[in-house]
């Protein structure tokens, strides 16, 4: 997220996840999400792998485990959580209302 592109990345992973069936997180998804943000999907792995981003996650997993996420996929809104695909629209839904 620090280098601006990860947004667009999220979007576009989870477009290609609800609408075309491809796994977030799995091939062909990570690569074809990457290079749709101008991204190198190698280049990504090998930063992804560094100590930098194990910590990084560790300390973001303890953060959505003390808010109350415990599945994936999670949407957080201020501060209610909405745990489920089939709960997306009830989150942006609350983001309009509420944001």
């Amino acid at each position: 997220m620090k280098e601006g592109w990860g947004v667009a990345y999220t979007v576009d992973t989870y477009r290609r996840w609800f609408q075309d069936g491809q796994e977030a997180g799995s091939e062909p998804n990570l690569s074809d999400s990457l290079h749709a943000v101008g991204q190198d999907p190698a280049e990504v792995l090998v930063r992804a792998r560094s100590e930098e981003i194990g910590q990084a996650l560790d300390r973001q997993t303890a953060t959505a485990q003390n808010i109350g996420v415990f599945g994936s996929p999670s949407f957080v809104v201020g501060r209610e959580v909405f745990w489920g695909d089939d709960r997306l629209d009830d989150a942006a839904g609350w983001a309009r209302r509420n944001g």
